[in-house]
């Protein structure tokens, strides 16, 4: 709802993850950076959010563009309807869209679709639309579609009572400069069919004044003890926060509206509201939280970004602003609709973007206080903030990289990351901060092209050589696919995220909008360490004895189950095990063919300890001369955050019993034969 190009848009429109494994060996690739590299602090406009998945358009998790036309649209206002779905109202949308911003063909003023998703955190689907035709998505609210009498009508709440639903719009009498537009009322729509069919004539309506300034233009919605809720502002995105509110059986009364005046409720009179935030406000979006006990209003303040105040009761007092996402990060952005099945902190939203002019499920948390904690520690997550062609710091690359601008490209804004090349491993990666003993989930967007080869998201130690935490794999993606993964920091402050893959001929890949945020389940770390006697990197000979221990422990508070498979084929083709030799702290270890087994409860405070001993064959130079154990950890809970060790080798070479030969000076030369006089 960006008017700065909507204007000769629309009236050009009237004529024409997988969840990532735990690695727990090894390293994707060897990252850059040096181990002491410092971490780059968040800018000053960081976004805590997190995007989640896209809702509309081409690359949605619901592929609207291609079930319902809605190719290119806006908003996104959801509301629980009482029967187990969730509506959501779009703003002008387009079937064909050629943007950026609103415009294009098959317009539509607003349409609405529908949702029973429960489970938001890999993103929200839709089940069905308003239909006006199979296929295409009806408009709800019809408009005259004319400049200077009624451009649009857009929606701005939802809200359901009953078995009834109830729609506000503005008619928009015109587009103006950039966050300015004159409406001509506001009006209450309502449905007794699930919103299949609308009396949008009927309902109260809020006259606009003649200065373009009445306090109830754009409107929110909220239920709360009896009481619909009905929070405004002028047109446009240069005004203060006014509320109203109405017995639940009254909302189509417009006599019973009492307005808050900023020392009580008054009835009837819209002209004795008072503000109760100050200007610029625009696009709110009000709930009643239970995980707070309080009142959450996110809108688009002055400088574009997307925050987010908190109240104890609808009038107030308000808190100051938190930021929830930046215009830095989501160029274009406004909206920011909260999803009503939010809980326990979780706050998911709708967030707009002027170019793709789309709608995306966005994630943040905040405390019982209302706070918002846990930000995404990504920095400039898709990429936006890139002023050309290279890589933004503090993104880095390893290889051939660097930034598309299309949005054609992009899975959300405008931009993402690439890199391609032939041969070898290439990556973007970015040195993130993190609190030791902690869980996290790094989360990103990935797409393939070229020749197949094999790649991975995840998370590796700083420094060169540092080996991987975590990592999910991919070969070939032909669209936008989700990625996570779940590692625990151990005793690490900063972690590398990164993007990669392998280059077998002419290959790419791209990804987008990249979070790294503390899991919402903190499970304990696992810690494994192996060594050997003689240590890792020496050289024995035959009859020389190697003796091995594996150690583990978590951090828990309680038993933890835990399972080890110590694989010893590259050692027993090399030396005979002492299977008498095999021992363990707790519990019993079993051979399993060429597999050293172990399983069970680790303790708190308990170190389990598991030994062997092998002894090195007379042909042991003979064969590949490597005596190879390595070593794999798992449990049911904890996580590996380290497995030191867990890939030993040492070198069987010759040797020879017998003594070696002395050393001899060299022969001396013949001497004259003595007696023997020369020649005259």
């Amino acid at each position: 709802m960006q008017p700065v190009r909507r204007t000769s848009a629309i009236l050009a429109a009237v004529g024409a993850l997988v969840i990532g494994v735990i690695a727990p060996i090894g390293a994707a690739a060897a990252p850059l950076a040096p181990a002491e590299r410092a971490v780059a602090e968040p800018s000053p406009d960081h976004s805590p959010a997190v995007l989640v998945s896209k809702m509309t358009g081409p690359k949605s998790l619901s592929a609207t563009d291609t079930r319902w036309a809605v190719t290119g649209t806006d908003l996104g206002i959801m509301w629980d309807n009482g029967s187990g779905e969730v509506l959501t109202a779009f703003g002008d949308t387009f079937g064909d869209w050629n943007g950026p911003g609103g415009g294009g063909g098959d317009w539509r003023s607003n349409v609405l679709l529908r949702s029973s998703d429960t489970d938001l955190s890999d993103g929200m689907t839709f089940d069905s639309a308003v239909e006006d035709a199979p296929g295409h998505a009806g408009e709800i609210i019809p408009s005259l579609k004319i400049n200077g009498q009624e451009m649009t009508t857009i929606p701005t709440a939802g809200i359901s009572v009953g078995d009834r639903q109830y729609l506000a719009f503005m008619s928009v009498r015109q587009w103006g400069a950039p966050g300015a537009w004159d409406t001509n009322f506001s009006r209450i729509a309502y449905s007794d069919d699930d919103g299949e069919t609308w009396n949008s004539t009927d309902g109260p309506e809020w006259a606009n004044t003649a200065d373009g300034q009445h306090p109830f233009q754009m409107v929110a919605f909220e239920r709360h003890d009896g009481f619909v809720y009905m929070f405004g502002t002028p047109n446009g995105r240069f005004g203060a926060v006014h509320v109203a509110r109405v017995p639940e059986a009254s909302v189509l009364d417009k006599s019973a509206y009492s307005y808050w005046t900023g020392s009580s409720w008054v009835l009837g009179d819209d002209t004795a509201a008072a503000p109760i935030v100050p200007p610029n406000a625009a696009e709110l979006s009000v709930r009643y939280s239970e995980h707070t006990g309080g009142w959450l209003m996110t809108y688009l303040n002055e400088d574009l970004d997307l925050v987010l105040r908190t109240a104890p009761s609808a009038e107030g007092p308000w808190s100051d602003t938190q930021r929830l996402a930046s215009f830095a990060d989501y160029p274009g952005l406004y909206g920011g609709y909260l999803h009503p099945w939010s809980e326990d902190g979780e706050l998911y939203f709708a967030l707009s973007q002027w170019d793709p002019y789309n709608v995306y499920l966005m994630r943040a948390e905040i405390d019982e206080s209302g706070a918002v904690v846990n930000p995404n520690l990504i920095e400039d997550p898709g990429f936006e903030r890139a002023v050309d062609g290279a890589m933004p710091a503090p993104w880095a690359c390893t290889g051939n990289c660097g930034i598309d601008v299309n949005h054609a490209w992009a899975h959300g804004g405008s931009k993402q990351g690439w890199m391609r090349h032939n041969a070898g491993w290439i990556d973007i990666h970015q040195d993130v901060a993190v609190e030791p003993n902690t869980t996290y989930t790094f989360t990103g967007f990935v797409v393939t092209g070229g020749a197949p080869a094999p790649g991975s998201i995840g998370v590796r130690e700083l420094g060169a050589g540092g080996s991987t935490l975590a990592e999910a794999s991919f070969e070939s993606v032909g669209a936008y696919t989700r990625y996570s993964v779940t590692f625990h920091s151990g005793d690490r402050t900063s972690v590398q995220a990164f993007v990669g893959t392998y280059l077998n001929g002419d290959r790419w890949v791209q990804t987008d909008d990249l979070s790294l945020v503390k899991a919402k389940e903190q499970l304990p770390g696992l810690t494994v360490t192996a060594s050997s006697d003689p240590v890792a990197g020496s050289e024995v000979v035959r009859d020389d004895v190697v003796t091995y221990t594996v150690q583990a422990s978590t951090d828990s508070t309680k038993p933890e189950p835990v399972t080890l498979a110590v694989e010893l084929a590259g050692l027993i083709d090399d030396a005979s095990l002492d299977a008498a030799s095999v021992r363990s702290s707790i519990g019993e270890a079993v051979l399993d063919g060429s597999v050293l087994r172990w399983s069970g409860e680790i303790a708190p405070d308990e170190r389990l300890d598991l030994g062997f001993a092998a002894t090195v064959r007379r042909d042991a130079s003979r064969g590949d001369s490597e005596l190879v154990v390595t070593t794999a950890a798992e449990a049911e809970r904890a996580i590996l955050t380290s497995c030191a060790g867990c890939e030993l080798s040492l070198s069987a070479v010759h040797y020879d019993p017998r003594p070696p030969r002395p050393e001899f000076p060299d022969k001396p030369g013949k001497p004259d034969k003595p007696g023997k006089p020369g020649r005259p």
